[in-house]
Parts: structure tokens; C-alpha cells; sequence
């Protein structure tokens, strides 16, 4: 652990709850499960302190949600004196194990529970409601998917954030940005630490950032996406008959042509295909690049095959101000 800290450049206390929700996380991609955590109000408080004394601002107290889609933390609705007896009852009825490390004055989180609180408790600070104060129930939602069924939503499921909107913004207001989408598809605001790793990734080639809940890509000069992972966009197209039409599916738009000798049909993208253009043939890869598709959605973009060739990629099917390409279609004779 000590020599990973030095790697990362983070204090030793924060490598260990890296490493910790790190290995947690694996269980839940593994098992239908959500994390449970022991943080109740009067953490939230150490951490409002923490921060602000390390430059934090509003941000700061919107710290430690009840339940961010990965996390849950139950104890933040004790009340302070049910949490005082619920603390009674652990220590009298089962065995904790404390870390040594959380009496250490070394650390400013401990100097803070140790000397800071203890004043605030005398001058009748209400840990509880502080933190409601901050945090909004109406917002969150128990009812957790743990089959992982389909859940069908109305709204809005991908945000495409243009690159110049993204450039022009400072720190605090990108991770507004993003934040205020991420409310949109109803989850919750990203950590701090997750929100710093896309950001410097974004200052190269591709900043790419997945969580429980959705998908955030953004390519060197092209768009953000915030992609719900609930999306229809990540189911496949479908094709059928009306007619003599081919109509084809996704993404909840419709693709309709006139196909009286049945030679069209539905296809999909795979490495090395390429598609005939006005100048020649042109690698499908980079098509989808020119139009900023993210990678992890170019498998599921629809594309029009004639006679078992590809000749036209659906990018309409994906956002309705988008053009299929090439707009006109070329047939070999």
C-alpha cells in the first residue's frame, strides 16, 4: 500500500479506501449487490471541514450522498441520539475492531473528529440536520435494481456536450456541466476524484469514464457524451418488413426505405469493413470517428447493406440532427 500511495501520488488513508471500493466494485459487477457503507453525519461534518480547509468550496457540502447508485449509507438517517444508542448497542454487543490509525493526530481528519467536533457537540450543532440540510431526499431512489432488469425511462438517456461549450468552461464549471446532465438522467453528482481523472484524461487523446450509471467519452476536438447505460443505444437494431419497405429500429428512431426486390437488410459494423463513397471506398472506422461516435457505441450503430455490402451507416438512427452517411447512396452495377 505504502509504495501504490507514492505511485499515485495520494496519502496513504486514501490509496486504502481507492484500493478498498476498487475491490468492492468487482463483487457488484459480479453479483446483483449494491455497497454498503458505515459514514453517518457526523463524518459528513469531519469531511465539510476537511474540505475547507484544503480550499473547498459549496462543493463541500454536497459531500457523502446517501446513496450516489454504487454506495447506500444507511446510517445518515439516524438521528444523532438513535445513533448514539445504536453506537452503544454495537460496542456492548459485538466486537469492533478499530484502526489504530483514526487517534493519530498526523492526520487532520482525526485532529478534526478529536478537538473540532467535541466544541461543536457543546455549542449544540445538529449533525443530522446539517447534513439534511445539503442532501435531498425527494431524489433518492431505494428501489435498487439488483436483478439488473431492463428498466424502462422516459427523458432523456445521452447528452452530446459540444467541444467548444466544453473548452470554454473552467474547472468548477465543467464539473457543473456534468453534474447538472448526470441530475437530468437522475443520478447522482460525480466524485471529486472521478471528475479530476476525465479531466486530465481529456487534455489528451480521449477522456473516457464509466461508473455504474452511465458512460462519459470525449475525444481530443470532438463533443462530450454523458450516456446513460440504461440507453436504448446499447441495444441492437432491429429490421422488418412493411410492405415492400425495410424498416429498421434503434435507438427509439425509425429508418424506413423502399425495397420492392428485397436486396436491403440491416448490418453492423465490423473491423476492416469499409463502404463506397463518391471517391472510392473509405475505412467504416473512420467514419464513425469524422462523426464522433464513441467507441464503446460503434458495434450497435445501424448500417444499410445491398445485396450483403455495407453502403450506407445510419447515423440518423443514433440523433435525428445527424446525416447518414454518404448521403447519397452508390450502387455497384
Amino acid at each position: 500500500m505504502p509504495k501504490l500511495s507514492l505511485k499515485l501520488k495520494k496519502g496513504l488513508e486514501e490509496t486504502g479506501r481507492l484500493v478498498r471500493y476498487h475491490e468492492l466494485k468487482k463483487i457488484t459487477n459480479k453479483l446483483p449487490s449494491i455497497i454498503l457503507t458505515g459514514h453517518h453525519c457526523y463524518d459528513y461534518t469531519e469531511s465539510i471541514f476537511l474540505h475547507l480547509t484544503r480550499g473547498g468550496g459549496k462543493k463541500a457540502f454536497y459531500t457523502l450522498p446517501p446513496f450516489d447508485g454504487e454506495r447506500f449509507l444507511p446510517l445518515v438517517f439516524f438521528e444523532d441520539k438513535e445513533l448514539a444508542v445504536l453506537y452503544d448497542y454495537v460496542l456492548n454487543h459485538m466486537q469492533v475492531f478499530e484502526d489504530e490509525s483514526n487517534k493519530d493526530p498526523i492526520y487532520k481528519r482525526n485532529r478534526i473528529r478529536m478537538d473540532l467536533l467535541p466544541i461543536l457537540e457543546k455549542e449544540n450543532w445538529n449533525f443530522h440536520k446539517i447534513y439534511w440540510n445539503f442532501h435531498d431526499r425527494s431524489q433518492l431512489n431505494l428501489q435498487f435494481n439488483l436483478k439488473r432488469e431492463p428498466i424502462s425511462k422516459q427523458g432523456p438517456h445521452i447528452f452530446r456536450i459540444p467541444h467548444e461549450t466544453w473548452t470554454s468552461l473552467n474547472l468548477t464549471a465543467k464539473k457543473d456541466l456534468i453534474d447538472f446532465h448526470l441530475k437530468l438522467l437522475g443520478h447522482y453528482p460525480l466524485y471529486k476524484s472521478g471528475f479530476d481523472n476525465f479531466r486530465l484524461q481529456s487534455e489528451g487523446e480521449r477522456a473516457f469514464l464509466e461508473n455504474k450509471n452511465c458512460f462519459l467519452y470525449k475525444s481530443k476536438f470532438g463533443d462530450l457524451f454523458i450516456i446513460d447505460k440504461k440507453s436504448p443505444a446499447f441495444k441492437k437494431a432491429i429490421s422488418y418488413r412493411d410492405g415492400e419497405n425495410l424498416c429498421i429500429e434503434w435507438n427509439q428512431n425509425r429508418f424506413k426505405i423502399s425495397d420492392p426486390q428485397g436486396k436491403y437488410s440491416l448490418g453492423s459494423w465490423h473491423h476492416g469493413q469499409k463502404i463506397q463513397i463518391r471517391s472510392g471506398n473509405k475505412e467504416i472506422s473512420e467514419c464513425m470517428r469524422e462523426n464522433g461516435i464513441p467507441f464503446f457505441l460503434r458495434t450497435f450503430i445501424p448500417i444499410l447493406y445491398f445485396d450483403g455490402e455495407p453502403i450506407q451507416i445510419l447515423f440518423s438512427l443514433f440523433s435525428k440532427s445527424e446525416k447518414n452517411y454518404p448521403k447519397r447512396i452508390y450502387l455497384e452495377r
